[in-house]
């Protein structure tokens, strides 16, 4: 285990690496369900999982916005940065040829024009948006560190406020309301917020009981599920209301998503700081393999589901899209950790 690793983080990261899987996996799914009832269990597990990313994007702020650690342009551009651009063009890439090969059969003309497409349009696999995400928050990185380094305990409460009530609240209350509020603050996405909520949690300038967070997860996951149900049963009925519900349930921004998120992180937050051999081995494994488990699972996904054209709903339903969650954690972290034996792609992933 590496010695400098915050244990809390690393078993968060893990599980949400996991949660991100069964996201695409339950999501995929769906698309061969044929009743209502499998797409209710398929969409109810993949919105509880929900939680995953913006817990992704809170570690990186407890971890980017720590006063002690210094960002240099040198770093912040050729480090962070340069690794997200680079893991942009590389699977982009990758991902264009996988699909020339298998279920596009294009010319490489236009192979490398829509890899071109992929990488400056952001038409290429849709879990790719995350590296756009996180390019975004580097650029914006020094500015925040600031903020960080400089704000005290009610500060960063007062921002956290105004972000959530800007970000999330409005949001919600124009979608369920249709009308469009007046009122907005300047931002533009609901991540700095996480970027924050993750900072506050981990300095302790925001504290949460153990046992509350946990509650609040999984009271959140309750109303998730219940709202999931809900919406696949009203469609025909009420196709208004069910928009209405899916429109929620498809941003992070919900506020229901961020209670969840800051029930989970939280939850680990006061975790004890004391290793348990087994598990936080795997977790850290895990965790070091996060972000190429994160780029590689949709090519398991996609050959299993496109290429080799498997029917979860014709070989056992929810237990083989399980088996297929498992097969696909499993192959994505074995291909994540022999690519990391090759120096120049480890740099990457």
């Amino acid at each position: 285990m590496v010695k400098d690793r915050v244990l809390y983080l690393s078993r968060i990261k893990a599980l949400a690496c996991i949660a991100v899987v069964i996201l695409h996996t339950f999501y995929t799914a769906n698309n061969y369900s044929t009743n209502v009832g499998a797409q209710s269990v398929m969409l109810s597990v993949r919105n509880a999982m929900m939680w995953a990313v913006p817990c992704f994007v809170m570690a990186s702020g407890a971890l980017l916005l720590d006063r002690k650690r210094t960002l240099t342009p040198k770093k912040l551009f050729g480090k962070y940065i340069f690794r997200m651009v680079i893991a942009l063009v590389v699977f982009s890439v990758l991902f264009s040829v996988f699909d020339t090969f298998t279920t596009a059969k294009r010319s490489a003309g236009e192979t490398i024009k829509d890899t071109l497409s992929d990488i400056f349009l952001g038409t290429g696999w849709p879990h790719m948006w995350y590296l756009y995400l996180m390019i975004a928050i580097y650029l914006m990185l020094p500015i925040y560190k600031i903020i960080s380094a400089n704000a005290e305990p009610k500060d960063l409460k007062y921002l956290l406020a105004v972000y959530c009530v800007g970000l999330a609240m409005l949001p919600f209350i124009e979608t369920v309301s249709g009308k469009k509020l007046p009122f907005y603050i300047c931002a533009f996405t609901i991540y700095p917020l996480y970027l924050f909520l993750g900072h506050a949690l981990h300095t302790g300038a925001v504290r949460l009981p153990k046992n509350a967070s946990g509650l609040m997860f999984l009271i959140s996951l309750g109303i998730i599920a219940m709202l999931t149900v809900y919406s696949c049963n009203a469609v025909s009925e009420s196709p208004e209301t069910a928009g209405k519900i899916n429109s929620l349930l498809s941003v992070y921004s919900f506020p229901v998503y961020i209670a969840a998120a800051v029930g989970a992180y939280g939850y680990f937050r006061k975790t004890k700081n004391k290793a348990v051999p087994v598990l936080d081995t795997l977790a850290a494994e895990l965790d070091s393999c996060s972000f190429g488990i994160y780029l590689i699972h949709m090519a398991v996904l996609k050959f299993i589901y496109a290429v080799l054209k498997f029917n979860p709903f014709e070989h056992g339903g929810t237990i083989a899209v399980i088996g297929v969650c498992i097969v696909t954690l499993a192959v994505s972290y074995v291909i994540t950790r022999l690519l990391k034996l090759v120096p120049c792609i480890k740099k990457i992933i």
